[in-house]
């Protein structure tokens, strides 16, 4: 099983297990990998689209039938509002030349937009909308939340705490405002490995508002612990106020997850129909019914998959399982053919957004074994961002290939 981090048969792949760190590539990641709360969806609004706040509260269980069977989408119309959304948004911009905020409105969009997608070129689009937003803004004033939600779905976390102490200096604060800012907080500690900390912080957050967001951190860091049912008993509540089909089909996803965890293979791909049902055509759900299906058996099925997957999206994850399929089957032509063209695409990816990028390619490099000097120049910026216990296993890894590939070259006197 190829290493990447959007998203863990026997034992979980690493693809997995960062996606239940919540980190984007890709999906990803994101998807995405990266991010600290489930998605919101776009929804009509004073005659424009409008984004829904996915740290909207949870909906009472009397009603979580009727909310469930009115959540469900396709990826196209929800991507379809989303651009609509933004094309309003751009237009307010336009006839507001001095309002940051609705810049900042912009950004969130766009945010919202590359969780749906994966595509960079959607995180590039918020960060020049918030760079235009700094450049109104007053001294000290800004949109410091969304910027620092930017970097942490980019892995640049580096730069996110100064924005969280420039929010925390703001006079008035509202509850919603103080626990994203305990959570954020509380996400940088997961990602450095201090899960006592992460837990305090969430379960800080939610008690101020217990919302879907909250709920599903919490799910989180109790996975994290090892608390693999405490975390599903979670999930489950946070799929109650799921709201909207992306963080039904987002919460779905996560559940399979922890099954595959368990090594329950086939309970997870019923998960993943699930989420599937609620947003249908969502790449980041198909690559992981691919994965299963390959898991299972069902490799036809499973290229096929991977096959259109990649016809949509070029992500080189999935042109890797490709080769990876092809290598299985003998045909190593193919399998040469894919990993060139993943190899590829990972540079390209990591000259772009390279904290991103870092752990979705590191996996590329480990696998193929033919770069370890690449190789550990990845997972060490990969742990530099995340220093946490799967970036350190990795960076071992990585530090283990290189050191094995230094020893054979002094062996044979080459250098």
């Amino acid at each position: 099983m190829r290493a990447a981090t959007i998203a863990s048969v026997a034992r979980p792949s690493r693809r997995c297990v960062a996606l239940s760190v919540g980190v984007a590539a890709l999906l990803f990641v994101a998807m995405a990998c990266g991010r600290s709360t489930p998605p919101a969806t776009p929804k009509k609004e004073e005659g424009a689209a409008a984004v829904v706040s996915a740290a909207a509260p949870a909906v009472a269980p009397a009603v979580a039938a009727e909310e469930q069977a009115a959540s469900v989408s396709t990826y196209a119309a929800e991507l379809a509002a989303l651009d609509a959304a933004i094309a309003a948004t751009r237009g307010r911009a336009a006839q507001s030349p001095e309002d940051w905020l609705v810049r900042e409105r912009l950004a969130d969009r766009f945010l919202e937009r590359a969780r749906l997608s994966g595509s960079y070129d959607d995180y590039t689009a918020a960060e020049e909308a918030l760079a235009e937003a700094f450049t109104i803004a007053a001294p000290g004033a800004g949109p410091f939340m969304t910027r620092a939600r930017l970097n942490f779905a980019l892995h640049r976390n580096d730069r996110i705490e100064a924005d969280l102490d420039a929010l925390a200096k703001k006079v008035m604060m509202n509850d919603r405002e103080r626990a994203a800012l305990i959570g954020l907080r509380a996400d940088l500690a997961l990602q450095r490995g201090e899960l006592a900390a992460a837990i305090e912080g969430f379960e800080e957050a939610a008690a101020i508002e217990r919302t879907t967001t909250a709920v599903s951190r919490l799910a989180l860091a109790r996975w994290r612990s090892g608390d693999l049912e405490g975390a599903d008993a979670l999930y489950a509540e946070a799929l109650v106020g799921a709201g909207s089909p992306m963080n039904a089909a987002w919460t779905h996803l996560m559940r399979g997850l922890l099954d595959l965890e368990r090594g329950h293979l086939e309970a997870a791909l019923a998960h993943y129909r699930e989420g599937e049902a609620h947003l249908v055509g969502w790449w980041l759900i198909d690559e992981h019914v691919a994965e299963a299906l390959r898991g299972l058996g069902q490799v036809d099925e499973a290229r096929a998959r991977y096959e259109e997957i990649v016809a949509r999206t070029q992500n080189p994850e999935f042109m890797d399982a490709l080769a990876e399929i092809a290598e299985e089957r003998g045909d190593a032509a193919t399998a040469a053919r894919w990993y060139t063209a993943a190899r590829a695409g990972h540079e390209r990816l990591l000259a772009r957004y390279p904290e991103a990028a870092a752990g979705h390619a590191l996996g590329h490099f480990l696998a193929r074994g033919d770069a370890p000097a690449r190789a550990l120049e990845l997972a060490a910026m990969n742990y530099a961002q995340r220093p946490n216990p799967e970036a350190a296993r990795l960076l071992a890894e990585a530090q283990a290939a290189a050191g094995a590939q230094a020893g054979a070259s002094a062996a044979t006197g080459r250098r």
